[in-house]
């Protein structure tokens, strides 16, 4: 019992399908109104909108979380 790990890093990676980038699936998250699996960078953007995501709950991308402008 003492030569096993009880916390080491998920051998498990998956692609980012903005920047094709390989990252771990707990880092990042998929998104369901683009369908698409992406890295911690695309997926929550800066530290505070990851703050923002956890505070309010939102499970969405930061690309879907950006308003849009109405003309």
């Amino acid at each position: 019992m003492l030569g096993v790990p009880l916390l080491r890093r998920s051998e498990v990676v998956a692609s980012c399908e903005k920047c094709g980038a390989m990252f771990d699936p707990g880092s990042g998250g998929y998104c369901p109104l683009c369908n698409q699996l992406l890295c911690e960078r695309h997926y929550h953007g800066s530290r505070w909108q990851k703050l923002w995501r956890v505070l309010t709950g939102r499970t969405i991308c930061r690309e879907c979380a950006r308003p849009t402008l109405v003309r």
